[in-house]
């Protein structure tokens, strides 16, 4: 994307922190993660997790895009501020149109004229950020590709109808790489940043799963140990992502990198790396509606695998961004994410609550561990 003169100047100039109305923007996109994790609770086999590995990435690389273009020009005008509302609206009808887009009630259409919307006002985010004619040009056959695979895949069914949606994430993740993007000057306090408060907000709607699955229940002492012990496990997610400063380690080397180098880091690590992170928080809210839902009772294999899988996912993709940019050490991230695979069978044949302490007790030894043996200088003294 090339914008003006006058247009790269303020961005420079004001995209170093994310505005409030970026983070109310991405408020209204989680909102879509936390449809997908009560989707995927109620249908928590290999068919649901694939719709719903599916569908995160079609609305994930359709939001990176926002990110990307208010990275560039940042939402200081009212064109711009007006069409990010537009933009939130068409998420919102989307995440309610997620947990029945696979059922014969005209949902899957919604789903797929929402993010037609979507795309149509990112494309009108072009021009109004100031990029050029040839900018706008390189990018509309891609949008105009994703949006058309989602809206036909909306009226077809089945693997069809997955491929297609499959497809439109395709599109939108190569578009960076065939439109120019890539060289665009890429403001790294901002980015990196932007995608630790989605991953923040993701967290927080985590706990809103714990109140989920504890509705209707007695708060007897099981429901509010296991209740206790999940959002233990939530704050173990914000430690290993944000505890260890990794932000401003991470936007150090970014703003160390060559521009075309810097985004396409940029683009791997955050945008493919900060989808996994979403899936594996995606994965483990559903676990927690179970667990707290019945903690003395046992977890059949899915539910056991999704409470310790989407951890893990989350931890492992951790420690490979941590790798990237040199941040380290990992090995005892690495020894809790194959520790996780001991906690399973204490779900399925001893309790939700006996996994979840399980889990717990596998990364607060990790962390003390780390935290020991290699102290932070400074706080160490």
């Amino acid at each position: 994307m090339a914008l003006s003169k006058s247009g790269t100047a303020q961005a420079v100039q004001s995209s170093e922190r994310v505005s409030t109305l970026e983070l109310f923007f991405d408020l209204v996109f989680v909102f879509s993660v936390t449809q997908l994790s009560a989707a995927v609770s109620h249908d928590l086999n290999l068919t649901g997790i694939t719709r719903v590995v599916i569908m995160l990435a079609a609305l994930w690389t359709l939001y990176s895009g926002f990110v990307r273009i208010t990275n560039a020009a940042p939402p200081s005008t009212p064109l711009r501020r007006g069409l990010l509302g537009i933009a939130m609206a068409g998420f919102l009808v989307v995440s309610l149109a997620i947990p029945h887009a696979f059922d014969d009630d005209g949902s899957s259409t919604v789903f797929g004229w929402g993010y037609l919307a979507v795309a149509i006002v990112h494309v009108a985010m072009f021009p109004a950020s100031g990029a050029s004619r040839a900018a706008l040009l390189r990018v509309l056959p891609f949008d105009a590709a994703s949006a058309a695979l989602v809206v036909t895949g909306a009226y077809l069914e089945g693997t069809l109808q997955l491929a297609l949606w499959a497809g439109a994430a395709g599109v939108q993740l190569a578009a960076p790489h065939l439109t120019g993007a890539l060289d665009f000057p890429l403001t790294a306090g901002h980015f990196v940043e932007r995608h630790g408060l989605v991953v923040m907000i993701a967290l927080g709607e985590s706990v809103i799963a714990i109140g989920a699955g504890a509705q209707a229940l007695d708060l007897d002492l099981k429901v509010i140990a296991t209740a206790v012990l999940t959002l233990a496990l939530g704050f173990a997610l914000w430690w290993a992502n944000f505890g260890d400063d990794e932000d401003a380690r991470a936007t150090a080397v970014l703003d160390a990198l060559p521009t075309r180098s810097r985004n396409l880091r940029g683009l791997t690590v955050f945008g493919v790396g900060h989808y996994a992170l979403l899936l594996g928080i995606l994965l483990f809210a559903a676990g927690v509606k179970s667990a707290v839902a019945h903690p003395a009772d046992r977890l059949n294999a899915a539910q056991a695998v999704t409470l310790a899988g989407g951890l893990a996912l989350f931890l492992a993709t951790n420690v490979v961004t941590r790798w990237t940019f040199g941040i380290g050490p990992n090995g005892y991230r690495v020894a809790a994410v194959v520790s996780l695979a001991a906690t399973i069978p204490l779900g399925m044949f001893a309790s939700a609550l006996a996994e979840t302490a399980a889990i717990v007790a596998v990364l607060t030894v990790a962390g003390a561990m780390e935290a020991q043996r290699y102290p932070d200088p400074d706080t160490a003294g």
